[in-house]
């Protein structure tokens, strides 16, 4: 039995930042489909193995704990793995990042395809997204994001505008014009063996699909 199960559709977006981290930790993890997902989202909470709405959900199979919400997985994990900084300051900033990378999320797909982009929406998020571009930016000025360091912080970051990138690959001049910094940090950590390992098969399963949807294809039309 593998040591985690995740519960998250068939494609990279929240998920891929989870399998990011148990992939850096050499952990195990099994991935149900989509049907055992729809399921799940079905029962009711008292059933659930933590209530919740929707996933990403991740269950650690051993002792049955279970946290559902990408920020808040991350959170469990960089705790269990002690992939957290250790103080408190520093700690928090690392859980910003998380969140905000779910927020990147959230923007990028208009709030999970609750509407489609077109030219003259995506032409007005573009402030937006190269002031998300210069928060990590002046984030890893500020050094804490530091490069010698294998953590929480770094993982969520590389996955975040490296699969970005990756998938809406016209996304990476913008990155490197506004975020170099973050440019050459993705690349080291996403070249890191565990990391390129899962990306490669992330790859395999999934193809060129980042969110999936009308969503994306929306969004690859603009782009």
């Amino acid at each position: 039995m593998a040591e985690y199960t995740l519960c998250y559709w068939p494609a990279p977006f929240r998920g891929e930042f989870i399998r990011a981290i148990l992939a850096h930790q050499g952990a195990t993890v099994d991935e149900p489909d989509s049907d055992a997902i729809s399921s799940m989202m079905q029962t009711d909470p008292a059933a659930q193995p933590v209530p919740h709405m929707a996933p990403p959900m991740l269950v650690h199979n051993a002792s049955g704990e279970a946290v559902a919400e990408m920020p808040a997985i991350c959170f469990w994990l960089g705790q269990r793995f002690g992939l957290m900084p250790g103080e408190p300051h520093r700690d928090a900033l690392v859980l910003k990042l998380v969140n905000d990378a779910n927020d990147v999320l959230d923007e990028m797909t208009l709030d999970g395809g609750k509407s489609m982009w077109t030219a003259a929406s995506w032409a007005d998020y573009q402030p937006r997204l190269r002031r998300w571009m210069g928060i990590w930016e002046e984030s890893h000025a500020r050094g804490w994001l530091p490069a010698e360091e294998e953590g929480l912080g770094q993982i969520v970051t590389a996955t975040l505008w490296g699969v970005m990138t990756d998938r809406l690959p016209s996304l990476r001049p913008l990155l490197e014009a506004e975020a170099p910094g973050i440019a050459t940090l993705t690349d080291r950590f996403r070249a890191l063996p565990s990391l390129a390992a899962q990306a490669q098969a992330s790859h395999e399963r999934f193809g060129e699909t980042w969110c999936g949807g009308e969503i994306e294809t929306s969004l690859r039309r603009v782009l």
